[in-house]
């Protein structure tokens, strides 16, 4: 039987002696850079997704990747892959699941409306470890049989409702149908942050394995965020404001309140708002940028004249 050879350490950009940190932190880059939701215009980014994501599955067990290695010289064989002789007691049966009444095992995951979609393993993921690549550990020793593996997944959220918490709605797909789960996102989620689901992935006759949500905070531009904690954002000032002094109104994360511009404030500075950050476990810094008028009335270039006759200030 002949299938199209999946190189995982091609797919993820890593060596074959890489160690685990060095796939978890290239996996966790490309994830980002191809998920669906971030890449709703490239067609092509929710295959890629799913390689990334089924090559993660492979490297980064030690088992599957130990068995995954054992194919030796066929990694040179291309596009085409070949079981070499004796490979199916490296697999402990036949490697194909022939007779075995093994049904395959896929997921997807669906995150809100028409969001990306995280699809099932290759034809080659599953020839290769059926029952084998699905199975984790017994359950605390209490039965012999193993558990369903646990998945992973990314979820991305906007700083809004990183700082307020919110409920997501996840569509899991899989072999035996659909079903919908509301994930309540904690206030203060952070980036990075793991978010586990007891007995959502795959099943196993020990018990279904786990689902982690990696948490991904999306920046829109208007706030950035700056540590774990702290908030930035722009305020546009204009020279008469920096140079006498005013009162802003500005739109914070818990709506809009007055911030005191001091007299004679530079472009750069900042202006903290304490226990205005994400979740108010930090501060908001709202960093001044003067903004110069670019076309003038002609009362305005004579005033602006004028000023720089009398003036005695030198930058």
């Amino acid at each position: 039987m002949t299938l199209e050879f999946k190189d995982y350490y091609k797919i993820l950009g890593v060596d074959r002696n890489a160690t685990q940190e060095e796939i978890k932190k290239k996996y966790r880059k490309l994830a980002r850079e191809c998920h669906p939701d971030t890449c709703k215009d490239d067609p092509s980014a929710e295959k890629r997704f799913k390689e990334i994501n089924e090559a993660h599955e492979v490297l980064r067990d030690p088992e599957k990747r130990s068995r995954y290695d054992a194919l030796g010289s066929n990694w040179q064989e291309g596009q085409s892959f070949r079981p070499p002789p004796g490979f199916e007691n490296i697999f402990g049966g036949d490697p194909f699941g022939r007779g075995s009444g093994r049904g395959g095992s896929s997921f997807s995951f669906e995150f809100g409306p028409g969001a990306g979609r995280q699809g099932g393993f290759s034809d080659f993921f599953e020839s290769l470890f059926g029952d084998i690549g699905m199975r984790g550990h017994p359950t605390g020793g209490r039965s012999s049989a193993a558990r369903g593996s646990d998945l992973e997944t990314e979820v991305s959220i906007s700083l809004e409702d990183a700082h307020r918490g919110s409920t997501r709605e996840i569509h899991l797909q899989g072999p035996g149908g659909g079903k919908r789960l509301n994930v309540k996102i904690p206030a203060g989620a952070y980036d990075g942050m793991k978010i586990r689901l007891a007995g959502q992935g795959h099943e196993g006759r020990g018990g279904s394995g786990d689902l982690y949500l990696h948490i991904r905070l999306a920046q829109n531009g208007k706030y950035r965020l700056e540590g774990n904690n702290d908030i930035i954002m722009d305020l546009p000032v204009t020279p008469w404001d920096a140079a006498l002094g005013t009162t802003r109104e500005i739109e914070t994360l818990d709506g809009t309140c007055n911030i005191k511009i001091p007299a004679g404030v530079s472009s750069g500075q900042r202006l903290r708002l304490k226990g205005r950050g994400l979740a108010h476990k930090g501060d908001l810094y709202a960093q001044i940028k003067i903004v110069t008028p670019k076309n003038l009335s002609g009362e305005e270039k004579r005033l602006f004249t004028e000023l720089k006759k009398v003036s005695t200030f030198k930058p």
